[in-house]
């Protein structure tokens, strides 16, 4: 491992006007272009990356602090979507024949989707469906966790080709 030592402030705003872009464009990708949100957003990887600055290995070169800013970004990024309020209607403001015919539709709608699919993809879906992470996949079905990004990505892709999306 390399050098580590404190820094000085003015050593992080010029390595974080280097980064900027890489900041933007996750946090934009996140609050889906929605630009108030990135905004917000940036300011908390920012000081993400400020309380973590000392972390950060003085013989990085640019590719390796480009992927330590995307890494401690999508931290934030996660830990804030975990944290979110989910966006809820309650119950009660519905009456029962739409929540049936949406029960109804929403059940066809999964089982069309689960047709497109294997046996292996289908079983990799939904246990990322009921919230397991990719490690617990991996250990789960006995393969590398790696493997597991890459088939949900495969996945997805085959979901977004035949959806349009």
């Amino acid at each position: 491992m390399g050098n580590l030592r404190k820094r000085s402030y003015a050593d992080y705003e010029a390595f974080m006007l280097r980064h900027r872009t890489t900041v933007w464009r996750a946090c934009c990708r996140f609050a889906h272009e929605d630009k108030e949100l990135a905004r917000d957003l940036v300011q908390e990887v920012y000081l993400a990356m400020w309380l973590r600055y000392d972390q950060l290995d003085d013989g990085a070169n640019a590719w390796q602090q480009r992927a330590w800013v995307w890494r401690t970004a999508r931290s934030v990024l996660v830990d804030l979507y975990r944290k979110r309020e989910p966006d809820t209607v309650p119950l009660d403001s519905l009456d029962e024949e739409h929540l049936a015919d949406t029960t109804v539709d929403y059940a066809k709608h999964i089982n069309d989707i689960m047709g497109l699919l294997g046996a292996e993809e289908r079983r990799l879906l939904q246990m990322r469906l009921d919230g397991y992470d990719a490690a617990e996949i991996a250990q789960a079905l006995g393969i590398e966790r790696n493997t597991v990004y890459q088939r949900m990505n495969r996945i997805i892709n085959k979901l977004r080709k035949e959806y349009g999306r």
